[in-house]
């Protein structure tokens, strides 16, 4: 009785790991081939520097209305939109808010307005734009923040055949991509990401179909391991088949393990059930600077308009741990900083330490010219350098940039758990040496060839034995009807 029960658990498996080879099959391919291309093509985005030159130099000739400004804030910003004078503000809480300072009302922007920024992005010489409407679901801007209330799209008469995408809020330029990286886009991140904008525009349903195509793919790789080893030996050889399908058992031995990694910190990275959700960022985070006033900013623009030869493409004050500061771009797209009054303010370290013992936060300072743990760059995403490292004594890491003080990263625990659970093996990068591309060439590409092969193979696999069973089914049914006939 045991020996039957365990011989039709054992072919159910078969069976089961067969039918799934064959659903999934084709997914599992895509995932494979398009991460060759995603070795080397990373998701389309702005030139940083690009996208500061964009704007005018700022001008306060016409500027001279602020709007009530209330309560606590964590910096104030004056950048041009075209040739309105804009004032961003941040609150504290994260909030934003963005106004027009020859008015000193809510800003609204027209895409005539930011025409010439968007021609500016471009670079020098002359180019001609075309306005192509409010995008808030477009292929390119899926993974942007705010895009749920639009973006102007343009496109340039540009050898790149670019499009440039610019925020109707502030004039900035949040997306731009040219011919040559949406055709990579289709070919790596697109379908790696399951992010055709049909799908990907309806959030839950995206995230649900991944968790589950994943979630099936663990299922499909976990069942094959098992048979793989099952097999392994019988007949007297290493592999008791032949073809396509010895090629398929030999891949799964030597490579399957990786498969498994590669799917199961994929669907981990989908977060589901909350898992691995970030958590919030500690107080003591929100409290290293202290808040900037409206008289601040007053004094500011009276310091602006008394100094019409400053070339700033844009402005931001903020607080540099008790001390107020500037962070600007210039004309040739540099970033400095500066005191309120213009004069070069480099930041330091001890502006942090005295911020720290004001409040009592037991916190370490250091300043970081490479790569740490949690702080990289990747193909995908370039990190500034250098940055401000505070570790607090609860052991949450916070990066700011040395160039203008701003957030970069706060590696909580939650961040952490992501980052040594599912992208340093899913990326492969756990290790400066692993993300450089002699590692991608000689490590990861090898470990991609032999996962693809499985996937491949066992494609193959899938669809030969489809074919095996509609010829047999058609047989059938020939006989039958030949034996009805002949009755």
């Amino acid at each position: 009785m045991k020996s039957r029960l365990r011989k039709k658990t054992v072919r159910a498996i078969f069976l089961l790991h067969r039918w799934l080879g064959i659903t999934l099959g084709s997914m599992m391919c895509i995932w494979c081939l398009s991460g060759f291309v995603m070795l080397w093509k990373a998701w389309p985005q702005p030139d940083e520097m690009r996208a500061g030159l964009a704007h005018e130099r700022v001008q306060l000739d016409t500027a001279g209305v602020l709007p009530p400004l209330e309560g606590s804030y964590r910096s104030f910003r004056i950048v041009m939109a075209g040739a309105i004078p804009v004032l961003q503000t941040t609150r504290d809480t994260g909030a934003a808010g963005s106004f027009d300072l020859r008015t000193g009302k809510a800003l609204s922007l027209s895409p005539d307005d930011l025409e010439n920024e968007a021609a500016r992005y471009a670079g020098p010489g002359r180019v001609s734009v075309r306005f192509e409407g409010l995008r808030d679901h477009d292929q390119w801007i899926l993974n942007t923040r705010g895009h749920q209330s639009g973006f102007y799209r343009y496109a340039l008469d540009d050898p790149q055949k670019s499009l440039v995408y610019l925020s109707p809020v502030d004039g900035d330029v949040v997306q731009a991509t040219t011919e040559a990286t949406r055709f990579w886009s289709w070919l790596g991140a697109i379908p790696h990401w399951l992010y055709p904008s049909l799908l990907k525009r309806h959030q839950r349903l995206w995230v649900n179909t991944l968790i589950i195509l994943s979630g099936a793919g663990i299922i499909l790789t976990s069942l094959g391991l098992w048979i793989g080893w099952r097999r392994l030996g019988a007949g007297r050889q290493i592999s008791p088949y032949r073809g396509t399908h010895f090629l398929h058992h030999v891949t799964g031995l030597i490579f399957g393990l990786m498969l498994l990694s590669w799917i199961t910190t994929g669907f981990l990275s989908m977060n589901p059930s909350g898992l691995f959700a970030p958590g919030p960022a500690p107080g003591w985070v929100t409290r290293l600077n202290r808040a900037v006033t409206s008289t601040e900013l007053e004094a500011l623009l009276e310091t602006l308009r008394a100094h019409p030869e400053s070339r700033f493409r844009d402005i931001r004050l903020s607080a540099w741990g008790d001390k107020a500061f500037i962070a600007v771009i210039d004309d040739e797209g540099k970033r400095l900083t500066l005191d309120p009054a213009l004069s070069p303010l480099p930041l330091t370290v001890e502006p942090l330490k005295q911020a720290l013992g004001r409040d009592g936060i037991a916190a370490t300072v250091a300043v970081l010219e490479h790569d740490d743990s949690y702080y990289f760059s990747t193909r995908h995403l370039k990190r500034p350098f250098p940055v401000f490292r505070v570790t607090g004594d609860d052991g949450v890491r916070l990066y700011l940039d040395a160039r203008c003080g701003a957030q970069l990263l706060v590696a909580e625990a939650g961040a952490k758990g992501s980052r040594w659970f599912i992208y340093g093996p899913h990326d492969l990068n756990f290790f400066g040496w692993l993300r450089t591309p002699l590692a991608r060439l000689l490590i990861v590409l090898p470990l991609l060839l032999g996962v693809s092969a499985i996937c491949l193979t066992g494609l193959c696999l899938g669809i030969m034995r489809l074919r095996f069973r509609i010829t047999t089914t058609r047989t059938k049914r020939r006989k039958q009807d030949r034996s009805g006939t002949s009755g």
